[in-house]
């Protein structure tokens, strides 16, 4: 993790000096909230001469708990408001869970510039008080009990291991699900992120945790991801102070997978990473809606070597140009700078991940960092593009356009 020593006021660039005050956005929810009160302690630690407020905001997410997530559409259910208070200069910058921040698109003037070290990003077995005696795992629980989640990917891989079980959605925050199974006994056990559940303090409800083997996780589960203007260098280089470089390479080269298939939370979409010696791997799978198919791989590459030496970087390279950035004419917007600065911009869909921001700085799925060496948020990238390929040369888009026609009815 980043060095946490005091930065005094006059080691800041002489504008940032002269803003000594600065708006934290976040959600409202309990956990939003502690999520945010640690970002809020994270800088008062670093910056001791400047002071930080949290604002906090409803988002189209929080207020429409009758349906289920996919079910809603997935590009900034919630993120909109705060990005609008945001790209409008009401706050400094924004805190949100990494995993509800979408992969393909966001406000023009806008870039996630802090990723603290993540949390577990495992799922976690919550079993109701009245059972917690007799039952320590979904092995141990009768044909057709109900387990509760409000995602799709859970849903898909359990019901591929635990078919005599019935999986039903809940929606609501934690308290609101632990109460619909403990006190109205709508569920027998709930699924939910461990990362959650550890930064509530609820880390004695865990009943088990769930391997890869058995739930591979959500992309970016159990990171934490902090947005910020694109041309706001000052905080930008605060917020790059809470950088955790593993975690960093590892969601970009989750969210590059992602973002490749065009999923979202209307597919069932799993992966797994981790860094190993000088390498990076990642595991990714596509799931349909019943748990009876999976398409499944991994791919690993090595941060020395040289990208003309991918396998299967041929595959790749005529559809996703590096170096690239695109004209802004072209229907698909590149992230310049717009001249409309008072403007909420629109929410625009990037195919080129690592376009060029700004003078030396590149994001990676809007990623962006300006002190990790740059050659290894390339390679984390080429391995989320790397996998994406190798799962839709095994049919992964088919698979994933006949979800989202279940899902929505279009694609």
């Amino acid at each position: 993790m980043s060095s946490e020593n005091p930065v005094s006021s006059e080691h800041v660039d002489s504008v940032q000096a002269k803003r000594t005050h600065f708006k934290i956005g976040s959600r409202k929810s309990k956990l939003a909230m502690v999520q945010s009160e640690y970002i809020k302690s994270r800088m008062e630690q670093m910056y001791p001469d400047f002071t930080f407020e949290i604002v906090n905001f409803d988002t189209k997410g929080d207020k429409i708990l009758n349906i289920a997530l996919p079910k809603i559409g997935d590009k900034g259910l919630f993120t909109k408001e705060l990005e609008d208070a945001l790209l409008t200069n009401r706050i400094d910058f924004v805190v949100h869970s990494l995993k509800d921040m979408p992969c393909q698109v966001l406000p023009d003037n806008l870039i996630i510039s802090g990723v603290p070290e993540r949390e577990d990003p495992s799922d976690s077995l919550v079993i109701a008080k009245r059972w917690v005696e007799t039952k320590k795992s979904l092995d141990d629980f009768e044909e057709n009990s109900i387990i509760g989640t409000s995602s799709l990917r859970r849903i898909s891989q359990l019901k591929e291991k635990y078919p005599k079980l019935k999986f039903e959605t809940i929606r609501g925050n934690l308290q609101t699900r632990m109460s619909k199974m403990d006190d109205e006994k709508k569920f027998d056990a709930i699924i939910l992120a461990t990362a959650g559940l550890k930064r509530m303090k609820y880390d004695d409800r865990i009943s088990h945790i769930l391997p890869p083997e058995t739930c591979l996780h959500a992309v970016s589960q159990g990171a934490l991801g902090v947005e910020s203007r694109r041309n706001d260098f000052e905080v930008i280089r605060m917020l790059n102070r809470l950088n955790d470089e593993e975690t960093l390479l590892r969601c970009i080269a989750e969210r590059t997978f992602l973002a490749k298939l065009e999923g979202g939370c209307s597919a069932p979409i799993g992966v797994n990473s981790c860094l190993t010696n000088n390498s990076i791997i990642l595991e990714g799978a596509v799931f349909d809606l019943e748990g009876t198919k999976r398409i499944q791989d991994r791919f690993e590459i090595n941060f020395n070597d040289k990208s003309n030496a991918c396998p299967i970087m041929p595959a790749v390279s005529d559809q996703s140009d590096l170096n690239e950035t695109k004209n802004i004419d072209s229907p698909k917007r590149s992230l310049k700078d717009s001249n409309e600065d008072n403007k909420i911009p629109k929410r625009v869909k990037v195919e080129n991940s690592d376009q060029i921001i700004e003078p030396g700085l590149r994001h990676f799925c809007f990623l962006a960092d300006l002190n990790i060496d740059e050659n290894k948020m390339v390679k984390a990238e080429l391995c989320g593009l790397h996998l994406a390929q190798k799962l839709k040369e095994k049919g992964a888009d088919l698979l994933i356009n006949e979800i989202k026609l279940i899902v929505h009815g279009s694609f």
